[in-house]
Formats: structure tokens, sequence, C-alpha cells
């Protein structure tokens, strides 16, 4: 036990190195190839720890799906700015991404690393999980126009809770990479580029300095995250589809055959009994509750209460 919880973090960093370099040595030699046969695709977005994994997982076991579970490297090489984690490299990453950050090059990139990625042969369409790309749709837009997202959102509060316990605990380590938070990344790398990005755009730019702990700093991830997936809706029109956790959770049949006929993909119904089958119902999040500032603690009550869901954030003062 003591022997594995050494050797974990060594792995790890052999892992990343391996992958980072695997996927730049794809990129650069590879990166003027044109590819014409894409297979259509689609992104699972939303904030994290709110059911984007799980949502994922079941799609990753659909016949007619190919998947691809947060790919950090591929984005990392596709654009530096995009590893906001640290994982790779030491740079100041860019969250909120739209088409101004577009490229030939990138756009190369991503048509190699990612739309040529095909893991099986009855493969229809190609999704993609990386919650982080709910802050980087008008980049994607750009560099795959057409492609359809699956938003998925959760109560506020529990996501919050649950944002608290990763960055708190922080189980997982990299060798070599001794700053590194499970939620914020190396030196908190994700959390300073939130906080640029997110007040170079408006976000509670008067309120956010005032933030001290894991639980109120994941409600502002939660409130930029559903702020620029509304800035898209209109856009996106059709192209974005919406559900939330609970809706999944409590009618997984019904909700699943939806997002098929959204994806212009089969529902076999085997496929449908082993989802509804590995879907179950999970309790809210206990803890302690989330203090918000006014604007903020306005804002997060009035997603609360449009998506239905039972808890409330309380004025910090």
């Amino acid at each position: 036990m003591v022997i594995n919880k050494l050797l974990k973090p060594s792995l790890r960093a052999v892992k990343y190195n391996w992958l980072w370099w695997s996927a730049l040595s794809q990129a650069n030699a590879n990166s003027k190839i044109k590819h014409t046969n894409y297979k259509p695709i689609s992104f699972i977005i939303g904030c994290g720890r709110s059911g984007t994994t799980i949502l994922g997982d079941i799609f990753s076991n659909h016949p007619q799906v190919s998947y691809l579970f947060e790919p950090y490297h591929l984005w990392a090489a596709i654009d530096r700015k995009c590893d906001v984690l640290n994982l790779f490299q030491q740079i100041d990453g860019t969250l909120l991404m739209d088409a101004s950050h577009y490229s030939e090059q990138s756009h190369f990139r991503f048509n190699h690393l990612i739309r040529c990625f095909n893991s099986g042969s009855q493969a229809k369409i190609l999704i993609e999980k990386t919650p982080l790309n709910a802050l980087r749709i008008g980049y994607i837009q750009s560099i795959a126009p057409n492609s359809k997202f699956i938003h998925i959102v959760r109560d506020g509060v529990d996501v919050c809770r649950s944002i608290q316990r990763l960055a708190s605990t922080n189980s997982y380590k990299i060798a070599g990479k001794p700053a590194l938070n499970q939620w914020w990344g190396v030196d908190y790398a994700k959390w300073k580029a939130l906080v640029r990005d997110g007040t170079a755009a408006g976000y509670y730019s008067d309120e956010v300095y005032s933030l001290e702990n894991h639980l109120s700093k994941g409600a502002y991830e939660w409130l930029v995250t559903l702020h620029e997936i509304d800035s898209w809706k209109q856009n996106l029109g059709e192209q974005l589809q919406e559900i939330t956790y609970d809706t999944l959770i409590a009618q997984p049949e019904s909700t699943l055959k939806n997002l098929c006929v959204f994806l212009n993909i089969d529902s076999p119904q085997s496929w449908l009994d082993d989802a509804a089958g590995a879907i179950t119902s999970r309790p809210h999040n206990r803890g302690t509750n989330l203090n918000l500032p006014p604007k903020m603690l306005t804002s997060f009550n009035q997603y609360q209460e449009r998506y239905g869901f039972v808890n409330r954030a309380i004025d910090s003062n």
C-alpha cells in the first residue's frame, strides 16, 4: 500500500510526459496534412463535477460512438494556451476562448489530433468530453463549425461542495509538481486564469477578489460557466441540447433517447438498459453553507431557481 502510494506520482509523471511528447510529435509531424472525411463531432460540456463524466461514460459504451475523455494533452498540443492547469508546461493559460484565438495551425492540429480519432468501425459520431470546453465555445465553433454541444447542469451548491472536497483533499499527486492542486492546477494556474479572463469579460470583477475558500471559488467557476453558455445559446440554436443531472438520474431512458435523436444515432434497448443500470440516485452533497457576495448571490440563486434546484447560497455578510 505504501509502495503504491509512493510509486503512483512517479508513474503519473511518466504518463503525462509521454502524452505531451506524443501529442506534440503528432501535431508537428502532421499539422499540414489535410483531411476531409470527418465524422460529426459533439462535445459534452458543463462546469466540472456536474455529471459530465457519467454522461460521457454512458456514451462511451454506445456502439455508434467514438469517445474521447478529457484529452488535455491533445488540447495543449493544439494550442499551448489550453493548458490552463499547467499539467505539461509553465504558461499563463487561457480559459475563455473565442474565434479571436483561431489560427490555421490550431485548426489543422485539431483536425489531426481530435477529428481523426476513431475507436470503432461502427462509429457514426465522435463525442469529446472536457468540461472546460464550456468556456471555449466560440473557439471550438471556429475550428469545428456545426459541431453540437450537450450541456449538463447540476445543482450549484452540490457542485461547489464537490469542488471544495477535491481541492481540499488534493490526493492526486504528480512527481515533479509539488504545487499541484487537484482542482486548480499547478500553483493555482486555473484559478488565476479564471479570475483574469472572468474579470476581463465583466464577470463580478468587483467581488471575485473577496472570495477566500474553495467553496465560493467553485461558485465563481459555476457562474462563469453558465454565463458563457447562456451567451452562446442564441448563436448555437439547435446545435445545443441542455439537460440537468437530476433529470438524467430520475429519467435516464427518456433523457438518453432524446439525446440520441439530437445526435442522430440509434438508441438500442440493450444500451439503454445498461445505462439505466449504471445510473444510481446520488444524495445531495452535505457540507457548510455557501456564502457569496451580493451580486454573485443574486445570480447564483436565480440560476438555482431557473433549473429547479432546491439549494440556495446565502449572503456572506
